[in-house]
């Protein structure tokens, strides 16, 4: 017999976010001891919980929650972006993308086409931090080479980064929101799009302004279409609705093709050989928030039956008085969520469930609730200090700066687009757009 509410219930996540946040002020970083390791502690503190029952039984439930179908084929979706990531990019595609993009892109709206290129690049990566990583250096080079402060280039392609990793299909935050929200992905897209376009549009325009004036000149690199083409078939593919897997088996296929014929794999066994090791190596940058996903399925059940997850929709209900004041609850809940554990994918697989259950009770459109968990853990992630975006894009900035270096904090005030996101997805919420089909 299932458990009355109990706030006690949620002393296993509760265990986790105080670990998480109290040894990311204390090393000064999340990364330092990972997320991993939190979980397994939060794990073993659920199961010994409620004495009541066999651990056998609570073992059990965990692996009940842990092993859904949602969690499965979350996973394995999971593994295939990571391997098409891995395949396009070492092919050349990343590259390919952005100096084909900013070759086009006039001198004077340069940093506002740097954000809209790291958004293109995002898209198709399905990766904020990757995506930052691999602006960075355009981004400082940029910078040194005009004068234009360095954190405010690299707010530019951070800001693309959140807004293409938002609006991917092939993003772990995607699929995680998805998934966990029963929806479709081109369902979110959509909705997503409507919400966060007028963000992304003032966004450039705000950069515009404060870099008009400037005399400056950029050179993009080469480039080859072909590489481009992954990417693009990727995209039109899924927002044409073809399933998922056969959006990323097509992708991975094209990438690989194109990269053997052209050589781009480096391997002393040959090209196919270093294709499914590039391959490989992606599918294993997914494995540690597959992981995670599995275990937070497994704490959430444990909760769910002890009474926890009824008590924080208890405690939303009381403050949520219709579809709007669920929402605003649903979004509170995943950035107080975002800001502890300092990861949006993490982030989402814990706050989702608790969230698709108020959506049910005060009949919030599941596609909607799927779009803002998402948009408002990404775009939480792109103004903490101490969370991975933020630290990719000081750390890859600061390598490569001929002088001096650039503190994550100090990025923050150019953190335009994902703070307009917020506000534009409130803004939306109360104007009642998007308004869906069948919803009531």
């Amino acid at each position: 017999m299932k458990k009355e509410l109990n706030f006690w219930a949620l002393t296993p996540i509760l265990v986790f976010l105080f670990l998480t946040f109290g040894f990311g002020l204390y090393c000064g970083s999340s990364k330092i001891v990972d997320a991993i390791v939190f979980f397994m502690i939060a794990t073993f503190i659920a199961i010994f919980m409620n004495k009541d029952r066999p651990v056998m039984d609570k073992v059990s439930t965990f692996a009940k929650g842990a092993a859904n179908e949602n969690t499965v084929i979350m996973i394995l979706i999971f593994l295939l972006a990571g391997g098409f990531a891995g395949v396009a990019r070492a092919g050349g595609a990343v590259d390919s993308v952005v100096n084909f993009f900013l070759s086009f892109v006039p001198d004077f709206m340069l940093v506002p086409g740097l954000f809209f290129v790291s958004s293109l690049v995002a898209l198709a990566l399905g990766t904020s931090v990757g995506t930052v990583t691999a602006m960075a250096p355009i981004a400082v080079g940029l910078a040194e080479a005009t004068g234009i402060p360095v954190a405010l280039v690299v707010g530019a392609a951070l800001g693309g980064a959140a807004f293409g990793d938002n609006m991917s299909v092939i993003s772990d935050t995607t699929i995680a929101a998805t998934r966990l929200c029963g929806v479709e992905m081109r369902d979110k897209f959509r909705v997503n799009f409507f919400i966060v376009l007028p963000a992304a549009i003032l966004t450039m325009i705000i950069f515009g302004v404060m870099t008009s004036g400037q005399d400056y000149t950029f050179v993009a690199g080469e480039y080859q279409l072909i590489r481009i083409l992954p990417f693009a078939v990727v995209l039109i593919t899924a927002l044409a609705g073809v399933n998922v897997f056969y959006v990323l088996l097509i992708g991975i296929a094209l990438a690989s093709g194109i990269g053997i014929v052209q050589g781009t794999f480096v391997s002393e066994y040959g090209q196919i050989v270093g294709c499914l090791q590039v391959f490989q190596k992606g599918m294993l940058g997914m494995a540690k928030i597959s992981m995670i996903v599995l275990i937070v399925g497994g704490i959430i059940e444990i909760m769910k039956y002890n009474g926890g997850i009824g008590w924080i929709v208890q405690v939303l209900d009381k403050r949520a008085r219709g579809k709007k004041s669920g929402v605003l609850a649903n979004i509170a809940l995943t950035v107080l969520v975002t800001i502890f554990v300092a990861n949006s994918t993490v982030a989402i697989s814990a706050v989702a469930p608790i969230e698709m259950e108020t959506s049910k009770k005060h009949g919030i459109d599941p596609r909607k609730t799927a779009a803002y968990v998402d948009l408002y853990a990404t775009s939480t992630m792109a103004n903490i200090p101490w969370g991975g975006m933020m630290l990719a894009a000081a750390s890859t900035a600061s390598a490569c700066m001929t002088t001096g270096e650039l503190a994550a904090v100090e990025i923050i005030k150019y953190s335009t687009y994902s703070q307009l996101a917020m506000l534009s997805g409130i803004i939306m919420l109360f104007l009642g757009i998007p308004k869906l089909k069948g919803e009531k």
